[in-house]
């Protein structure tokens, strides 16, 4: 078994760090603890105290990596994204038998923070401008440019789109996972070489929803109609400040997507006019229109029309963060 210096706690199934501090980051020690744990088939399991709120990257991190969030409480500890009771079984935390996750408060319509999700196809082998669509989608959400970019929170490397793409070449064909950051945003940016060219997936929490502008949304969704191949818009409902706690709530609810103007080419745009969206706009550059759909407004719930959508135009849906 192999010891790791970020682990509180390591057994042949788990490296599990132990965090006290009001609020934990995607650090490079917790990186390296889940690098560590996938390469020795373990899993890497993060403890904190109830009081403790975690950021996005560090969200996105536990729910991708097949990691998880442990949560220490008067009773005992449960997960920290379904409140699912937890028990120590001497190599893991495992979830408790014959208990269930407790009862999600309801959520107020309309509370929540924008997050926006951009997958972007690089047909190029070798594309020279990634981190723009970080660019736009930040600036569109406070109405600056990012700040800064790093490898792990904090981010320390000051906002460069010539400098990550030349970070991101170096790395190549290795995938790149970055930290972006910015006044009032914070996400994560991943570079990856695929069969058809270099996929750039961008996730973007920004300020409360209630202070982004439709006329915002609307210019975002134009400025990525040509380039991007989906855009996802939703609401959180409990994340704040880009940080969220251990309290059970719902997942983030889908707003609209936007289909990007290569596949509406491949299917036609009389396909795109027919998804089953309650609003449907055609957006973008002349002979090369996007589809931008409005999920919420209807009697459908947005998830299953988001899942419907997806299929109409032959898609994968996202994979899902962790219950959150």
């Amino acid at each position: 078994m192999t010891w790791h210096p970020a682990a509180d706690h390591s057994t042949p199934e788990a490296i599990v760090v132990e965090q006290n501090r009001r609020v934990i980051g995607l650090s490079g020690w917790i990186v390296d603890a889940a690098i560590e744990a996938v390469s020795t088939g373990r899993f890497l399991q993060v403890l904190t105290p109830a009081r403790t709120l975690i950021t996005y990257p560090l969200e996105l991190f536990i729910g991708q990596s097949g990691s998880s969030w442990v949560v220490r409480d008067d009773t005992g500890f449960r997960d920290g994204f379904t409140g699912v009771p937890m028990i120590w079984t001497g190599a893991r935390f495992v979830p408790a038998p014959d208990r269930s996750a407790p009862p999600v408060d309801p959520v107020k319509p309309g509370k929540g923070t924008v997050e926006v999700h951009v997958a972007t196809l690089h047909r190029e082998a070798d594309p020279q401008n990634i981190g723009s669509t970080a660019d736009a989608v930040v600036h569109a959400l406070t109405g600056s440019a990012p700040l800064g970019w790093g490898t792990a929170e904090p981010a320390t490397q000051p906002w460069s789109t010539r400098e990550i793409t030349a970070h991101c070449r170096g790395r190549a064909p290795l995938p790149t996972h970055l930290v972006i950051v910015g006044n009032g945003a914070l996400g994560t940016l991943t570079v990856e070489r695929v069969d058809t060219g270099v996929l750039e997936r961008l996730q973007v929490t920004g300020p409360p929803a209630g202070t982004v502008s439709q006329g915002a949304v609307d210019g975002l969704i134009t400025d990525l109609a040509a380039t991007a191949r989906t855009v996802l818009v939703a609401v959180h409902p409990r994340r704040t400040g880009g940080l969220r706690s251990a309290a059970p709530c719902p997942p983030s609810l889908p707003y609209g997507i936007l289909i990007g103007s290569d596949v509406v080419r491949e299917q036609g745009a009389e396909h795109a006019r027919a998804a089953p969206a309650v609003d449907i706009r055609l957006v973008g550059p002349p002979g090369r229109p996007a589809c931008w759909c409005r999920l919420s407004g209807g009697g459908q719930a947005p998830y299953e029309l988001l899942t419907e959508i997806l299929h109409h135009f032959g898609l994968p849906r996202p994979a899902d963060q962790r219950a959150p």
